[in-house]
């Protein structure tokens, strides 16, 4: 059991502290409590905290006076200087202080210290009322994290090993917070979770902070357990930039992209620019290379959670440079059908536009575009048209709806690509003359 006692000295900017625990054995060795940098028992033990002797050191620093009691005797540290009076405890050890705290820090220390997490075989009780435990929502067996042990020669060396890891779910109004065993080190910012590692995280000196890399390899572990109950506002957060650097499962950094930017996405393709107006078009979000760092890149295309653009929704290829043409079909090989089409094209194209367009026809069942369109000068361009993947029967009379509604789409693209304004305008345009002149010239759509 651990007991705390902290209440305001009337009528004074002051609060006395009282800590008694009741561990048989005590303080190992009194000296300890004063003496900086001494040889630490802890320091070769990665699962106990302390490294320094500084812990309490850093609460003497803070003190008007203070006593401590243990089974090896007492200490007493007052404006006179530090005494070794008699007496002594049978079990466990006392820390009486008087500390310089106004009533609001003296509110604001009760208020941090709930955040602790006792360990399940240690009560911890303050002010008379015990700390209530919590409840994981996860604990990871084996997290890879990097912590500090001394070597052969004493020596604290920072090295990695497999630890446990136990992750909570903040109470209303509490902030994310990475702790050691139980005690809170630092703010976590817009993480979903407390993270409680639970061997020596390795600190600064005023114990408040690690390192970024280290930061990265606890999200990374918290994304690799907990992604599959992340909502999307979670997976946007920055603290997900920084786990996925990290993360060694495919499938978290696949549910991280789902959720940050749907099930539909693809990279931006800067090899098939067209490719990404199209995926824009299609409902597709076109996600930036800006979006995430070089290796968290890495990650995602080797998790294969997103493609390119270019090879979701690829722009006509055999019109790339890079493309390998279409192979034609030769005008004396065309059907009735897509002749009759091709001399109506080049009719509208010219007496609606002014655009004098040549038609061309493939047979490339494997090319699965309808047709595409290029324009070739001010008022020329090329229409190419899919017959293998249209079918026979499309060029059939009764299909002159979807046969106008193909030419008006292709045309369109003389003035821009899909998500252009200029390719819209031109749609309503087009559109607009095509009825005009099926009402003026009825002539031009008999078959």
């Amino acid at each position: 059991v651990v007991d705390v006692k902290l209440e305001a000295v009337a009528s004074k900017p002051y609060a006395r502290l009282v800590v008694t625990d009741d561990h048989p054995d005590g303080f190992a060795d009194l000296a300890h409590a004063y003496t900086l940098f001494a040889e630490s028992e802890k320091k070769g033990d990665t699962a106990r905290r302390g490294r320094f002797n500084l812990g309490e050191k850093l609460v003497l620093a803070l003190c008007e006076s203070a006593r401590i009691t243990s089974t090896r005797g007492t200490v007493v540290f007052s404006e006179r200087g530090r005494m070794r009076p008699p007496g002594s405890r049978a079990s466990g050890t006392e820390f009486s202080a008087i500390v310089r705290m106004t009533r609001g820090e003296l509110e604001e220390v009760l208020a941090s210290v709930q955040q602790v997490i006792p360990p399940d075989n240690v009560v911890t009780v303050v002010n008379g009322v015990e700390i209530p435990r919590r409840k994981p929502a996860k604990v990871i067996a084996e997290a890879f994290l990097q912590t500090e042990v001394a070597d052969a020669s004493g020596s604290l060396r920072r090295k990695y090993q497999d630890t446990m890891v136990e992750i909570y779910v903040p109470r209303q109004g509490e902030k994310a917070t990475l702790y050691e065993m139980g005690i809170p080190v630092m703010d976590l910012g817009d993480d979903p979770y407390h993270v409680n590692v639970m061997q020596k995280v390795p600190l600064s000196m005023e114990r408040d902070a690690v390192t970024p890399g280290y930061l990265r390899d606890v999200r990374a572990a918290v994304l690799d357990h907990m992604h599959e109950k992340l909502s999307t506002e979670q997976a946007r957060g920055k603290w997900a930039s920084d786990a996925i650097e990290e993360s060694v499962n495919p499938e978290a950094v696949k549910t991280l992209v789902a959720k940050r930017f749907g099930e539909k996405a693809v990279i931006y393709d800067p090899s098939d620019r067209e490719a990404n107006n199209i995926a824009t078009a299609r409902g597709f979000t076109v996600i930036s290379g800006g979006a995430f760092t070089a290796d968290a890149w890495d990650k995602i295309k080797s998790a294969e959670a997103v493609l390119p653009a270019g090879q979701v929704t690829p722009s006509p290829r055999p019109f790339h440079p890079d493309g390998e043409p279409l192979k034609l079909v030769p005008q004396d090989e065309w059907s009735p059908g897509m002749a009759t089409y091709a001399a109506m094209v080049r009719r509208l194209a010219l007496e609606l536009e002014g655009i004098d367009i040549l038609v061309c026809f493939t047979q490339d069942r494997g090319w699965k575009f309808g047709a595409a369109y290029g324009k070739l000068a001010e008022r020329a361009g090329t229409m190419t048209v899919n017959a293998g993947r249209l079918g026979a029967s499309w060029f059939e009379p009764g299909n002159l709806s979807d046969q106008l509604g193909l030419f008006i789409h292709e045309l369109g693209h003389h003035y821009g690509h899909h998500l252009e304004e200029s390719y819209h305008e031109a749609l309503c345009r087009i559109g607009g003359k095509l009825a005009a002149a099926a009402l003026d010239r009825p002539e031009w759509f008999r078959r």
